[in-house]
């Protein structure tokens, strides 16, 4: 059976088994594409049992699976050499999201719309068009894996290519809040270790770390980026000897690891709908990585324009996060499906015309399921279509739904519940933590919340809104407790950066930021005395402070007359077992007070 396994593999390699090259010799032969349209099929390979192997950490990858881990090191950096004008490659693959602004594959945009790439941001199919995107990806980059595994020493092809077999990329939960760490080393590294096709221990370049183009090819990009001939995280300036600042992008994860843990675990625990999910709670939290990795927008690497952003080979290793953080939410809400939405403005793409509905039978382009068609919305919401699952989401290992429901709920309460549930348990439990266990009331306490409504059609270009908490006086530090991010494509970027009245009755754009943790660290230094309203309602009247840029330009307070801020709170109960998730109460009371009067405030 392994022999003609291995044959069959043998028989589709279209590269020359020679363990005796060099690994990083360029000139080894690539994989010749087949003719007609790349359809996308995911990966065929399953267990004996069969079920589909799973997607893991990245850091659980490397440390308990050195075989996979190695031909996954060695099969991306084969896949990022190959021929960049093979539609199957690396450089086109990327070039799907965002610039060239070309066809891939045929599959062609809307006549009369703006230049622009597929992907979708900003609505409801921001998670469905991503996952048959990733299982693209997945499938080529797990062809050049299948090869190497074959090029490997003899004695040492069936341990690489069961490893290949197994093979499916891995994911990066930057979601787990101080838990999780920092940002993994193997991202940030530049070099990485691996046994090469000769059998033998060498460093290569890290493919997680950067990609070399080779190089852009003429038209495909605009301004400073076409002269840029590798990936960069926040470069050191826009000119084209630029290099990245890991240390900056390691420290601007840093600040914002509890942030990004709230904005997940509120979506767990708030978002009543698939539309709200992704787009408020989400979308958002991944803006925020792509900010923290990439950089400010006067000065961005490749992942923060998200034109350019899937040529970092961290985008990956993202978004597989946020289609597993999508796939746990599917499961604990099996019936809820994406809700009808109209396309405006901000949401126009090379596919989507303002106007368009979308819904479970929006097709998604482009995808090809066949010669013809492509996937729908309703089609891809099981991840195993595409041969692959999560650790959590390993259905298959449970006796019956009911079982499964409850592991999906215990993963959300483990890993996601806001941060606030571990602050006002953990003195109480004896651990040396700060004691909040007097800020419970019957086991409940009291949430705190921005909420944001901004008119879409007034958001020309990505719009960032960062929240704040002023000290006492001057010399005292600022503290940053959260952000609302829209990223929009460079193809929506206009001249005037200016907030402009509009018609209160158009669609809006909703953001959420956290505020319960940044107040519990305000008590622990005594700086205020409780989460209840008549403590809090004060405080954050004089402490709470907002700043908003588009496009990487300011918007001053007096030109947000379309956005508007509210600070709310809500009872939510902690169960006394950690497997269960918080419970929320419906009933939310808003403060307009906290914002009036300022630029973006509430109406009193």
């Amino acid at each position: 059976m392994w022999f003609l396994h291995v044959l069959s593999l043998l028989l589709l390699s279209t590269a020359t088994f020679a363990a005796s090259l060099p690994w990083h010799d360029p000139h080894l032969p690539g994989l010749v594409a087949q003719d007609g349209k790349t359809l996308v099929k995911g990966i065929d390979w399953r267990t004996p049992d069969g079920h589909v192997p799973i997607r893991r950490e990245v850091r659980d990858l490397k440390a308990n699976y050195p075989d996979i881990w190695n031909v996954y090191m060695l099969g991306l950096r084969s896949f990022q050499l190959s021929e960049e004008t093979d539609p199957k490659s690396y450089y086109q693959i990327a070039g799907i999201h965002g610039r060239p602004y070309k066809a891939w594959e045929d599959a062609q945009g809307k006549s009369g719309n703006p230049p622009a790439g597929y992907c979708t941001h900003n609505g409801a199919l921001f998670g469905s068009w991503h996952r048959p995107y990733l299982a693209l990806y997945e499938q080529e980059l797990h062809k050049h894996v299948e090869d190497i595994a074959l090029r490997m020493p003899s004695q040492l092809i069936q341990q690489y290519t069961a490893a290949a077999d197994q093979f499916r990329i891995p994911y990066w939960d930057w979601a787990l809040g101080d838990s999780g760490g920092s940002v993994p080393e193997v991202i940030t590294s530049p070099t990485v270790d691996v046994i090469g096709i000769d059998g033998q221990n060498q460093s290569i370049p890290n493919p997680l770390h950067h990609f070399d183009f080779h190089p852009v090819l003429p038209g495909d990009f605009a301004d400073k980026w076409v002269n840029l001939n590798t990936t960069l995280r926040w470069p050191t300036s826009n000119a084209v000897d630029a290099v990245s600042q890991e240390t900056v992008f390691i420290q601007n994860y840093n600040d914002i690891i509890t942030m990004l843990h709230n904005q997940v675990s509120d979506g767990y625990s708030i978002a009543s709908d698939l539309n709200s999910f992704s787009k408020t709670y989400l979308e958002t939290a991944h803006g925020w990585v792509h900010n923290a990795v990439g950089g400010p927008d006067n000065q961005a690497g490749h992942m923060n324009p998200i034109d350019y952003s899937a040529f970092d080979p961290i985008f990956a290793l993202h978004h597989c996060n946020v289609d597993r953080l999508l796939a746990i939410w599917e499961a604990a809400h099996p019936g809820l499906d994406i809700v009808p939405e109209t396309i405006d403005s901000n949401m126009i793409n090379f596919w989507l015309s303002q106007g368009d509905t979308i819904d479970t039978n929006s097709d998604l382009p482009p995808f090809w399921k066949t010669e013809t068609t492509f996937w729908k919305v309703s089609e891809v919401r099981d991840t195993q279509i595409f041969g692959y699952a999560y650790p959590e989401t390993m259905n298959w290992t449970f006796s019956s739904a009911d079982a499964y429901g409850a592991s999906i709920n215990s993963t959300i309460a483990r890993l996601y519940s806001n941060s606030a549930r571990s602050s006002l348990t953990a003195g109480a439990a004896g651990t040396g933590a700060a004691n909040f266990n007097h800020l419970l009331k019957d086991n409940s306490y009291t949430d705190w919340n921005v909420e944001i409504r901004a008119a879409r059609s007034a958001l020309k270009a990505t719009f960032i809104m960062r929240f704040s908490l002023v000290g006492t006086f001057s010399s005292d530090p600022v503290t940053q407790v959260g952000a609302w991010h829209v990223l929009m494509s460079e193809s929506h970027r206009v001249a005037a950066r200016k907030v402009k009245r509009t018609n209160t009755l158009e669609k809006q754009q909703e953001g959420h930021v956290s505020l319960t943790s940044a107040l519990l660290t305000e008590i622990a230094a005594g700086h205020l005395e409780s989460l209840e309203a008549v403590d809090v309602v004060p405080f954050l009247k004089e402490k709470l402070t907002w700043k908003a840029t588009m496009g990487g330009t300011a918007v001053p307070h007096g030109e947000l007359q379309n956005i508007t801020i509210t600070v709310s709170s809500t009872q939510v109960r902690i169960p006394e077992s950690a497997d269960q998730p918080l419970e929320y109460s419906a009933e939310t009371t808003p403060y307009p007070e906290v914002t009036a009067g300022k630029g973006g405030g509430a109406k009193v």
